[in-house]
């Protein structure tokens, strides 16, 4: 019941938040097109002229500012990292059991090979489908493949240790997305090409079968990073403690997502970095609130080994996502303020760094489901 309570309190906050700033600022036109449902582009009469990217162009102040806090921030890790791969070995390596890949596993880069082919080909045969075969099938093949690597290099895997847990990542990883297709309405950051002959219905269940991979994919690639010696936990212990639960955390963390809440609203062209952190501190201020264990509790300890694989994850995933995207039927784009430059696929190098928060958060609701999946082992 606890878990249902914090589902439903987080997806008022996240929910209602930004629209009641929307009412209250009496912003109607944006109200008018967050309200529709399913979120799409289309719906907000989205126009050229609208694109941030054009509105307001590419700015050096604001990509290195961007660039220098990322470096700023992930300098620390990316220092042990490295110490850690030049010494080779550790602990916890010594302690794994390496397996045989397994026959799904090859299953699984099969039905990459496949999907990726199909979602990139322009074949005449599979149009009418193929906006609807460009994306969950080569999920669902890294998923697998991922896996495989797993019991291949330690004997086991989210799916085969804990496998009930890491099937209820798959709806819980569409509700997870859907939050962020909808904040997204509010600083118009990407939207979709190639779904306009699809209807709402259609739509709604396409989307929510292909968010269902989010989760998933970043918990079995963090634990394939897990069984590498640099993405140790013990690396990545005494470093800066953060007490969540104390009360200056707690204030920072309400004023996080009080900035980032309004201002998605009301400055959007400012504040859209701030879409990917709110989330976070909403959730994190629910669990304190609710008293409830969370993910990032060992940050308390000094030990940031479960943020720094997670973010690492998500990167790698992210770079997966833009890559398969580019060449797919139905597609996203983007559209950023002030550092749309320096594409890598469609996605503006600085935004990659929005990847590194995105980890945390996919790591927060996955230990939710299941402490254990995101390498969290219960004291007896």
């Amino acid at each position: 019941m606890k878990k249902v309570l914090h589902y439903l309190i987080l997806a008022a906050v996240l929910i209602g938040m930004p629209a009641l700033f929307a009412w209250l600022g009496g912003l109607d036109e944006i109200w008018d097109g967050v309200k529709s449902f399913p979120p799409r582009t289309e719906d907000w009469g989205f126009r050229p002229e609208k694109l941030w990217n054009r509105r307001c162009p590419f700015s050096w102040a604001w990509f290195a500012g961007l660039m220098l806090f990322t470096f700023v921030c992930m300098r620390p890790f990316v220092v042990r990292c490295v110490k850690a791969a030049l010494n080779g070995s550790c602990a916890s390596a010594a302690k794994r059991r390496p397996g045989i890949f397994p026959w799904w596993g090859w299953l699984g880069v099969a039905e990459l090979v496949v999907a990726w082919t199909f979602a990139w080909g322009k074949f005449d045969f599979c149009r009418a489908i193929q906006p609807h075969i460009s994306y969950m099938p080569l999920w669902i093949g890294y998923i697998l493949t991922m896996n495989g690597l797993c019991v291949k290099r330690s004997g086991s895997s989210p799916l085969t240790a804990h496998f009930v847990p890491y099937l209820l990542t798959f709806p819980a990883s569409s509700l997870f997305w859907w939050f962020f297709e909808y904040l997204n309405r509010y600083v118009w950051n990407w939207y979709y090409l190639g779904i306009s002959e699809m209807g709402a219905g259609e739509y709604t269940f396409y989307a929510t079968v292909c968010f269902s991979s989010v989760l998933p994919a970043v918990c079995a690639t963090a634990a394939w990073l897990h069984t590498f010696s640099p993405f140790a936990d013990e690396h990545y212990e005494g470093m800066a403690k953060v007490n969540l639960r104390g009360w200056r955390s707690v204030s920072v963390l309400s004023v996080v997502a009080l900035l980032g809440m309004s201002g998605i609203v009301f400055f959007p062209q400012y504040s859209f970095p701030l879409l990917w952190l709110s989330p976070l501190t909403v959730f994190l201020l629910v669990q304190v609130m609710l008293k409830e264990p969370c993910v990032l509790d060992s940050l308390a300890n000094g030990n940031w080994a479960i943020a720094f694989r997670f973010a690492v994850a998500t990167l790698i995933c992210g770079f997966a996502w833009e890559t398969w995207n580019y060449y797919a039927v139905a597609k996203w784009v983007y559209s950023v303020p002030y550092v749309h430059r320096f594409q890598i696929w469609e996605m503006p190098l600085v935004g990659f760094a929005g990847y590194l928060p995105f980890g945390m958060e996919c790591a927060a609701v996955t230990a939710w489901i299941c402490p254990k999946l995101v390498g969290i082992r219960r004291r007896g």
